[in-house]
């Protein structure tokens, strides 16, 4: 995920918490992820992955916000230190090639 947060931070040091809508069922679901950009004047990037660092229990589209804090544990957004950044992100499975080859096969002779 590419996002820009560090033109906003004002805190040091920093952890960015991610809070995660559905836009349908309106569950959220939170993580704490680092940030693995090497360039951060230009650009944030962090790594979701799904059942690892958050279960979202549907795919679809989100609505994500995500807070600057000191905490390196602190789940709830209503102790941070502020919003960063929000906008939209779509979650969707991840379909993997089937070992299986699933439908009959017939052979039809003709004279």
């Amino acid at each position: 995920m590419i996002v820009t947060v560090t033109e906003l931070t004002t805190v040091t040091p920093v952890h960015y918490l991610f809070e995660f809508e559905h836009e349908q069922s309106f569950l959220k679901y939170y993580c704490i992820l680092p940030n693995l950009s090497t360039a951060t004047s230009r650009y944030d990037e962090f790594v979701i992955e799904d059942g690892v660092d958050v279960t979202f229990d549907y795919d679809g589209y989100y609505t994500y916000r995500i807070y600057q804090q000191i905490s390196s544990t602190n789940l709830d957004p209503d102790l941070s230190s502020g919003l960063v950044e929000e906008g939209r992100a779509h979650v969707y499975v991840q379909d993997s090639p089937s070992i299986e080859f699933s439908t009959n096969i017939t052979f039809n002779i003709y004279e």
